[in-house]
């Protein structure tokens, strides 16, 4: 299994999973969305590894069938990366829905056609956190749990991670012939390969040390770092004790007040004052960068990892060196 296609090549996360591929001697092919991006993808990850790279980099959009035959055949597995993470996001609900779940039947359905037999699914913990029907103020979740997609309350990202995640679960109860992976990694941190961009995670990271949340809002999540997320989906697909499996990233869960102390203790300004659950619940009715976690407001979160650690060996960066490495990321793009 040598020939792999990354999909969202100009990803966080793909980048990352790119890099690490190559350095494991896999010939790599990825898609982008914008032809313009093409050499920027090669240049960013030659300049990360130090080297020539050979990457092979075809134009194919999530919600078209156009470049996907070409990009897929020929490859022995896929790792499934691309998806849309607009922080904020407040347009119709298909659009973002779509992407996710249109897309990665899209990339199943031909991945069935050229007889690729392994599939690792970027997924998120968005697929399994969100439920404002249950009011416990400790929340204990496992890969058995699912986001509540009847709860009115759910963002369309969140909606769009779980939709996805269970239509490639679907398909491939119906299409065997594929053996699937999903990961499912927390808030993602850690160095960018080329520019930064504000954008999930790494828009959080900044509002955060450029003080542009004022308050620290009384919410609980678990930390990941993005090296961690990318060696996770390579050991998935090389361990075929992960088929049939959801794999849970955290390195462990943070209260947002105490992740900003460890943000000042590196020679930050985050916030630190955490205002009462009831009010930031009412805030969150008119801002739209926290309405989408306002069901895990006062939340305490606590996820198990025990399969990544069992049968992944995961042994998690720790978040000192992750936030670290971000903030010199970010400091040295200036």
């Amino acid at each position: 299994m040598k020939n792999i296609l990354v999909t969202g090549g100009t990803s966080y996360i793909g980048k990352h999973v790119i890099a690490q591929l190559i350095e494991k001697d896999y010939s790599v092919r990825t898609t982008v969305r914008d032809k313009s991006k093409s050499d920027e993808i090669k240049s960013d990850i030659e300049k990360h590894l130090g080297k020539e790279v050979s990457l092979d980099v075809h134009i194919a959009d999530l919600l078209k069938d156009d470049g996907w035959d070409e990009a897929i055949k020929g490859c022995d597995a896929i790792i499934h990366v691309a998806g849309p993470f607009p922080v904020g996001y407040d347009g119709g609900e298909k659009e973002l829905t779509g992407p996710h779940e249109d897309g990665a039947m899209r990339v199943f359905r031909l991945s069935k056609e050229h007889g690729i037999k392994r599939i690792i699914l970027t997924s998120s913990v968005a697929s399994i956190w969100m439920d404002s029907t249950i009011e416990d103020t400790v929340r204990y979740i496992d890969e058995s749990n699912w986001t509540n997609l009847d709860d009115d309350s759910i963002d369309a990202y969140t909606k769009g991670k779980a939709l996805k995640e269970k239509a490639a679960w679907d398909f491939v109860d119906k299409n065997d012939s594929i053996k699937l992976t999903t990961i499912l990694p927390s808030v993602v941190l850690g160095p960018g390969i080329g520019k930064p961009v504000r954008r999930g995670s790494m828009e959080l990271f900044m509002m955060l040390i450029n003080k542009e949340m004022p308050v620290a809002p009384p919410l609980k999540m678990g930390i990941v770092d993005v090296r961690d997320v990318a060696k996770m989906h390579i050991a998935a697909l090389e361990n075929d004790e992960s088929i049939g499996k959801r794999v849970i990233l955290a390195e462990d869960t943070y209260w947002m007040k105490d992740f900003c102390k460890m943000l000042n203790d590196l020679g930050h300004n985050a916030p630190t004052f955490s205002p009462p659950v009831f009010f930031v619940k009412f805030m969150a009715n008119f801002d739209k960068t926290i309405k989408p976690v306002k069901p895990l407001l006062g939340v305490d979160i606590r996820f198990n990892t025990e399969i990544a650690k069992s049968v992944l060996k995961y042994d998690p960066i720790p978040i000192e060196k992750t936030l670290k490495d971000t903030s010199d990321f970010i400091a040295s793009h200036g």
